[in-house]
């Protein structure tokens, strides 16, 4: 073997590793985020929720594909980097699945997982009463953290997302606008 062919399977090795050991981190972060979340208050319903699975198999596939084509050296390293990173989004997928609701500590919904005390403002509440406002989404709440990062929430129906923002307010209250 040349020390080429040693490089290569190493990187491969080592996607592979990482692909395994992403995968194996999802039950301690599951922990983690209920840990912190206390009892649920209401549950939500979210749409789809074994799509990670089709993500993590796509990933999985990605990797095995690198050692079959003869691409260059940053193309296979780009292929295990995207693979790892569908991987990773995966896992944040499934570290919440089926559990998405209002808890405690924490609003929980696909990918989100957030802390009350993480989150800065509900921008929306501030203008969608406002009749000069239009094209407003009553299905959607927006959410900016305290890092800057703004996440969408995507509810059922509007009854739903009415019920969950009364909800946050009475969890929250320095959220209200």
């Amino acid at each position: 073997m040349t020390i080429i062919q040693i490089a290569y399977f190493s990187m491969l090795g080592i996607a592979l590793l990482g692909y395994i050991g992403i995968l194996c981190s999802i039950p301690h972060r599951r922990k983690k985020i209920f840990a912190q979340a206390g009892a649920c208050v209401k549950p939500l319903k979210v749409a789809s929720s074994k799509k990670w699975v089709a993500i993590a198999v796509a990933g999985f596939i990605l990797i095995l594909v690198v050692p079959l084509r003869n691409y260059s050296w940053f193309v296979n390293i780009v292929l295990l980097g995207a693979a790892l990173f569908a991987t990773e989004i995966a896992a944040r997928e499934a570290s919440g699945c089926g559990k998405a609701g209002i808890y405690e500590n924490m609003l929980i919904s696909g990918t989100n997982a957030v802390l009350w005390s993480d989150i800065l403002s509900l921008p929306t509440l501030a203008y969608e009463n406002d009749p000069e406002t239009t094209q407003v989404d009553f299905k959607t709440l927006r959410v900016i953290l305290n890092n800057g990062q703004e996440n969408q929430i995507l509810f059922a129906s509007e009854e739903e997302r009415k019920e969950a923002v009364e909800l946050i307010l009475k969890l929250a209250p320095n959220l209200k606008p």
